[in-house]
């Protein structure tokens, strides 16, 4: 007898344990996998992302588009994930890797990207959860360089017609020097909405001469002001938490990039670029 009731207490202390488990994995924000095509009927893949929305929220939020570098979908994204949804921001964590490249060999070039990325723009905008007029977009490396190309008058034109583009745009570390060759060929303004970059003087890419030429571009022929966060010494991806890392990309410099977790700077460029966002996509 004395066994049986031990060995009910044992399993009511088992599921006890089981049910606070359950409780605790489900505090972490869930996400909605939805499911896209391109805009480009030429050539239409089909994508996905992940929304993740702020608990509890009591009307339609602002939302970020987010794009993830060359390596695809990693722990970038869950660092800046909990603050801007403590923000009240929405994110639509897109994949542009599955299905479409397996690394910088063979990454399409950045514009190959722009009907994707406009056409979750539209996905978030018929969503009743999400304010239409306060979409932003944020981006790593590759996702960076594609959201510069989403600030281009002649790309939003080509891909929404008369609707407007994204109302702010945060950049991580995106590889100005293809961005500003092409962007001078272009033609093309800017469109106007507020902007800001992160680098850091150490990356691989060229950031510590790029960012700092681009910015004087855009203020002395545009008159636009680029906001940028220079951190001294840190590498690309310095917001990429993990071992020190080498690999080959023909787009860096002398092909060959060195990356380096820089916690000071993950942690400023968190607490910059959710006030950054907060103020830009507020409600007007």
């Amino acid at each position: 007898m004395r066994v049986a009731r031990c060995f009910s207490s044992l399993l009511l202390l088992f599921a006890l344990a089981l049910c606070c488990c359950k409780s605790s994995a489900g505090a972490a924000p869930a996400g909605t996998k939805i499911d896209f095509s391109s805009l480009d009927t030429h050539h239409p893949p089909k994508v996905s992302g992940t929304l993740y929305l702020p608990e509890n929220a009591s009307s339609p939020v602002p939302a970020v588009v987010l794009i993830h570098g060359t390596m695809g979908i990693d722990q970038r994204g869950e660092l800046y994930r909990q603050p801007l949804l403590d923000a009240g921001i929405g994110i639509f964590e897109v994949d542009f890797k599955t299905g479409i490249y397996k690394g910088t060999l063979d990454r399409p070039e950045p514009d190959t990207f722009l009907p994707l990325v406009f056409a979750a723009l539209k996905v978030l905008r018929k969503l009743p959860t999400v304010d239409p007029a306060r979409i932003g977009i944020m981006g790593f490396s590759l996702g960076g360089n594609i959201a510069l190309r989403t600030a281009m008058e002649s790309n939003v034109k080509q891909w929404m017609g008369d609707d407007k583009g994204f109302a702010a745009f945060a950049l991580f570390y995106p590889v100005c020097n293809h961005f500003t060759k092409d962007f001078e060929k272009s033609g093309s303004k800017l469109t106007g909405g507020p902007m800001i970059l992160f680098y850091g003087t150490d990356d691989s890419y060229g950031e510590g001469n790029a960012v700092p030429e681009l910015k004087s571009l855009l203020a002395e022929k545009y008159n636009f002001q680029l906001i940028t966060v220079e951190y001294p010494g840190a590498t690309h991806a310095f917001n990429l938490n993990g071992p020190d890392m080498n690999y080959l990309d023909p787009a860096a410099k002398g092909m060959r990039v060195h990356i380096r977790w820089n916690p000071d700077a993950a942690s400023d460029s968190v607490t910059k670029v959710v006030a950054f966002l907060r103020e830009n996509l507020a409600a007007k």
